[in-house]
């Protein structure tokens, strides 16, 4: 009996199963964490995407508020009957103290917003007319739609009304 137990503590056959076993854990630890990593990207991702469409339906929104008949630019004499007032628009684009109070008096809070329009004479696309009050150094979000624009009393031409939003800081 004494023999079979020396050879029981003295067998060394089975000592290099511990070591095999920690490279295998070690990779199913590592997949573990690729795992977990991706997953982890995949939410990011989608949590950017869910809040740039959050940004793209408010500029839409805001188009449409801003654009209806009953709207602020009807109110002001920039939009007549649907069709853009081309001179209208440039000279209170222009005027800071027209936009600041356009803001305020359109009723929406926390974001604010400038125009940008793009319009067609004599079949070439004229330089865009924009805001002056749209800064370059935020994050911004832009909706369009199709308009008509009255560049005088003789000529209509199509044209394209942008919007572009951006939080107050």
């Amino acid at each position: 009996m004494k023999n079979r137990l020396l050879l029981f503590i003295n067998d060394r056959k089975g000592i290099s199963e511990e070591f095999t076993s920690l490279p295998a854990l070690a990779v199913v630890m590592i997949g573990f964490a690729l795992f977990f990593a991706m997953m982890a990207g995949v939410y990011y991702q989608h949590n950017e995407r869910v809040k740039s469409l959050d940004k793209y339906e408010t500029a839409n929104f805001v188009l449409e508020k801003l654009t209806s008949t009953n709207g602020l630019l009807a109110e002001k004499g920039i939009i007549v009957g649907g069709v853009i007032d081309k001179e209208k628009f440039e000279i209170d684009g222009s005027k800071q103290h027209v936009i600041k109070t356009m803001i305020e008096e359109s009723g929406i809070v926390g974001i604010e917003f400038g125009f940008k329009l793009v319009y067609w004479e004599k079949g070439e696309k004229q330089p865009p007319i924009e805001w002056t009050n749209i800064p370059d150094n935020v994050d911004k979000a832009a909706a369009s739609k199709q308009v008509a624009v009255r560049l005088n009393d003789a000529e209509i031409v199509p044209g394209v009304l942008t919007v572009i939003i951006w939080e107050v800081d």
